[in-house]
Parts: structure tokens; sequence; C-alpha cells
């Protein structure tokens, strides 16, 4: 007895539903013979361009880019590591300036060496 055909059941993983596929024997045989194609003509291409060839000088070239790259990435790193420092002492002191705007403010009567203004005479 020979197969008529495939039911496939999909669930996608989001969804609750259900989809039934039916792939018929035809249809199955022109699938596997298109892949079976595909692998084919791709061997085919490969078999026709060979891989390009990198000369020495050109491979030397390269190395020496890629380990100044990689340098400059890790200067990069570590400048960005100074900036985020820079900016948590910015953070810290504007911080401290709210907090001393806002005593300040609660203590209007108070005076404190910061405050003070001194007239010279003239």
């Amino acid at each position: 007895m020979k197969t008529t055909g495939w039911n496939l059941i999909l669930q996608a993983p989001h969804s609750p539903r259900l989809q039934k596929i039916c792939i018929s024997s035809k249809a199955a045989s022109i699938l596997i013979a298109a892949v079976v194609f595909a692998c084919l003509f791709t061997a085919v291409l490969a078999l026709i361009f060979p891989h390009l060839r990198v000369n020495d000088s050109d491979r030397a070239r390269l190395a020496a880019e890629n380990q100044m790259l990689k340098v400059e990435n890790k200067n990069l790193i570590l400048k960005i590591r100074r900036l985020d420092d820079q900016v948590g002492r910015m953070e810290e002191g504007s911080q401290r300036v709210v907090t001393a705007h806002i005593t300040s403010v609660r203590f209007e009567g108070s005076t404190s060496s910061s405050t003070t203004t001194t007239r010279r005479p003239m």
C-alpha cells in the first residue's frame, strides 16, 4: 500500500492555534527534487568559481590592520570607562549642589560661609 500524502500539524510558539498542512506524495517528491537540485547546483558553482586566494603580502597587511583595530577598540573602551567615571562624579557633584540648594531654601534665615558677602569700603 502506497502512502498518498502526509499531514503536518504546526503550532506557532506564541499562538494557541494549530495549523494543519496536507502534503501529497507528488508535492513531497517535487520538494525533495528541488532540495537535491539546489544542493547540486551549489556544489557545481563551488567547483566553477573556486575560493579567492590571498597572497602573503595582503594577508600580512590584513593581520596588521586587524591588530591595529583591536588596539584601537581597547583604547576606546578605556576612554569610555573614563568618561563614565567622569559623568558619575559630575552627577554626584550635581546631586550635592541640589541637596545644598534644597537645604538652604529650607533654612533661609541661617547663614553659612558660602552665602555670606562682605562689602569693601569705598
